[in-house]
């Protein structure tokens, strides 16, 4: 069994994924190492001149299907925190007391520049620039 990673997990349990497949050129060695030996997907084959520029492309898979197994182990040993949460509530919400007194604080409404609407922000500055002019502020 492979060491599962974060990636593989996400595939399962979101898309329910039996397996992840993907083509590399046969030219790229760095490719090939990091799939077959670090992720330890498997070359099913050859399809020739894959590329647009006639190179051939090894397909590649990897099978999922031990994360199926560990699910349903998971099931029968009553362990269903696989695809669970694990962490307790972050931030503000997280800190005793604090989500209580934000909801007790009292919320006003603030008139902002585009809520008043260009027409009143006109009219303001106007007024504003008409009182400078004659000296009152």
């Amino acid at each position: 069994m492979s060491l599962t990673t974060p990636t593989e997990r996400a595939m399962y349990e979101t898309y329910n994924a039996v397996y992840v497949s993907l083509h590399v050129r046969v030219s790229n060695i760095a490719a090939l190492a990091l799939y077959r030996d670090t992720l330890g997907f498997k070359v099913g084959g050859t399809e020739a001149k894959y590329y647009a520029d006639g190179e051939d492309a090894f397909s590649m898979r990897m099978d999922l299907d031990y994360l199926r197994e560990e699910a349903l182990d998971a099931e029968d040993s009553g362990d269903d925190t696989l695809g669970q949460d694990e962490g307790a509530e972050v931030g503000s919400a997280g800190k005793a007391g604090e989500a209580a007194e934000a909801k007790k604080e009292k919320k006003r409404k603030v008139r902002v520049g585009r809520q008043l609407g260009v027409a009143e922000l006109v009219e303001n500055n106007a007024s504003t620039q008409q009182q400078k002019a004659n000296g009152t502020s």
